[in-house]
């Protein structure tokens, strides 16, 4: 086994393509207590009537300027990949996180309490959901405004919505996330509210909005002419508008963006907001550089400030003067077996599918590949990770056990190193990318292919594609039914879209592992609980009958190293987010 991971490691210093893969993942491992819920209010009695409205920014009594001096300076941010390049969210798929955040804002904001990530007004000022949990609605803020001066009104809020999660944008949107909510429709309601009628209960709709959030689905555009039209479309993405934090001032595609502090964000005191989320620099250069050395040697030489590193590279940041900072509960590893409704294929019996957890070795993964629990943890099922509303120890992963991985394999009729006259398993495909969010994934996969050979006798295949050929491909065909999707994907606030997503009714979509109505049944219910008390039981319910089915190979999550330069004198990246975030919280020389 060192053998091996003397070779990935070797593997990785030469070829490009892998050191691609040195970008980013984030995440420290918190156990503090999960939250409750932010966006779900308290439901009511009477029939469709609004819950009890989440609070409203605390008022000032009178408008103040900045709470800190703006520095004049610039901020270099290297990143490891730009993946679409588009700045409307709808078009890709769980890509643009790092520029995306920056240029937009959301409707719903975050801040961190108690160390855990929770939703805040933004945009949307209160957020309510009616007492059969079906009529969301949203009161919009007056006073916003885009980059161009333009103030953000009411109208635009609403063709957001529609331009992500409208009932005729299902077949437009890319990301299943958008997909997965089924809308019978989104208007306006009074003179500032938009109230969106879901066709079931769904208790994490608002949250689904949020900045918190693990997509930026919930950011708000300028209205466009048209709805889904490719040429505006494309003309938006060539000069962008929107109300984050920064405006975008030069873009040089697959080499960097150059964003301006935006001085009239929305989320200050002057507007009524108790603190100032502006950053307190003037300008921030995002810039594409795939190769680690590259972006440590630039850290060292003080060409950079941040950049997302390994390890591997902690001792030469430090040596340059530099330091590591650890983004909390970034990404997890989504190991998921595909197809497993099939009766043709092993995973079908569930003996096998727990005879693949128990014969993962994860410590070894952990200490030898990643450096140890400071990146690595061993914990959570899925996007369920320690800061999730519905986590328990319950949910981590199985022990290595390869003894009792054998006896299950061997029970469910397959030959085994202990079993030599059991049936053939054949080839077992593990289907992996280069990721942009969680570091040396493919390697992992690799590890993985080889527990499961030398422990099973299971001849597991690793195959390294395109990110998003290979998602179009498992979300849209059968393709990838009797094999491993090996991929990347956020942590959660709240995982009740992972849940619908991968465990909920979709007959629409290709990439589903089960067709037990009980689990179905299991998702829906757990849906339909908003009251927060009673949401995070049901939650945890749910999440550990499915994950008593093990469909999910179970890995543990990342937390992300990034390599942090001598300028930058503070700086507290906020929990569940493996993209550039709290910059207001950075300070420099």
């Amino acid at each position: 086994m060192q053998a091996l991971i003397r070779t990935l490691k070797s593997w990785l210093m030469i070829c490009p393509l892998l050191t691609l893969l040195l970008v980013l993942a984030v995440a420290c491992g918190s156990a503090a207590a999960p939250t409750s819920p932010p966006p779900a209010a308290e439901t009511t009695d009477a029939p469709q009537a609004a819950s009890q409205p989440t609070a409203v920014p605390e008022a000032v009594s009178e408008p103040k300027e900045a709470m800190t001096e703006v520095h004049p300076g610039k901020l270099v941010w290297m990143i490891g990949s730009y993946g679409h390049e588009r700045f409307d969210p709808t078009y890709g798929s769980s890509e643009g996180h790092d520029y995306g955040r920056l240029l937009h804002a959301f409707l719903i904001s975050s801040e961190v309490k108690d160390g855990m990530r929770v939703s805040s007004p933004g945009i949307v000022t209160k957020w309510e959901v009616s007492s059969d949990g079906l009529t969301w609605i949203y009161t919009v803020k007056e006073g916003a405004k885009f980059h161009d001066g333009t103030d953000v009104t009411i109208e635009d809020v609403l063709w957001s919505l529609r331009h992500t999660t409208g009932a005729d944008s299902k077949e437009k949107v890319v990301s299943p996330s958008y997909k997965a909510f089924l809308m019978e429709s989104i208007e306006i309601t009074g003179p500032d509210q938009i109230s969106s009628v879901t066709t079931e209960p769904i208790s994490d709709f608002a949250l689904s909005d949020a900045e918190a959030s693990g997509n930026w689905r919930g950011i708000v555009l300028p209205k466009r002419e048209t709805m889904h039209d490719p040429k505006l479309d494309e003309a938006y993405d060539l000069d962008p508008v929107g109300a984050g934090i920064f405006k975008l001032v030069d873009h040089v595609s697959a080499a960097s963006m150059t964003f301006e502090r935006f001085d009239d964000y929305y989320f200050q005191p002057q507007y009524g907001y108790s603190t100032d989320l502006r950053p307190n620099f003037t300008t921030l250069d995002l810039v594409l550089v795939p190769e680690e050395a590259t972006r440590v040697a630039a850290l060292r030489a003080g060409e950079a400030d941040i950049a997302p590193i390994t390890m591997s590279s902690k001792k030469s940041v430090e040596a340059g003067g530099g330091r590591v900072v650890f983004g909390e509960e970034a990404a997890y590893f989504r190991v998921v077996q595909m197809g497993c409704m099939k009766p043709q294929y092993p995973c079908y019996d569930l003996r096998v599918r727990q005879a693949l957890n128990y014969a993962v070795n994860r410590e070894e993964m952990r200490d030898t590949l990643y450096g140890g629990p400071e990146v690595m943890r061993i914990k959570g099922w899925g996007s369920i990770s320690p800061s999730t509303i519905g986590y328990s120890p319950e949910l981590d992963p199985l022990p290595f056990d390869p003894e009792k991985a054998r006896s299950l394999l061997a029970e469910a009729g397959y030959k085994t190193p202990d079993n030599p006259s059991g049936k053939d398993f054949g080839e077992l495909i593990l289907n992996t990318y280069v990721s942009p969010g969680l570091p040396l994934m493919p390697e992992s996969a690799q590890l993985v292919a080889e527990y499961w050979n030398r422990e099973l006798g299971i001849n597991a295949v690793v195959r390294v594609g395109d990110q998003s050929a290979l998602k179009k491909s498992c979300r849209l065909t059968e393709d990838c039914y009797g094999q491993i999707l090996y991929r990347d994907n956020e942590t959660k606030v709240d995982g009740v879209g992972s849940l619908r997503s991968v465990y909920g009714y979709r007959p629409d979509r290709k990439d589903i592992v089960h067709d037990n109505q009980e689990l179905f049944d299991v998702v829906s219910d757990a849906m339909a609980v908003f009251q927060p008390v009673e949401r995070e039981k049901a939650l945890k319910s749910a999440y550990l009958r499915i994950r008593d089915e093990h469909y999910h190979v179970q890995i543990g999550y990342i937390n992300l190293p990034w390599g942090v330069g001598p300028k930058v004198l503070t700086w507290e990246p906020y929990p569940l987010s493996f993209y550039p975030s709290a910059i207001h919280t950075i300070t420099l020389k």
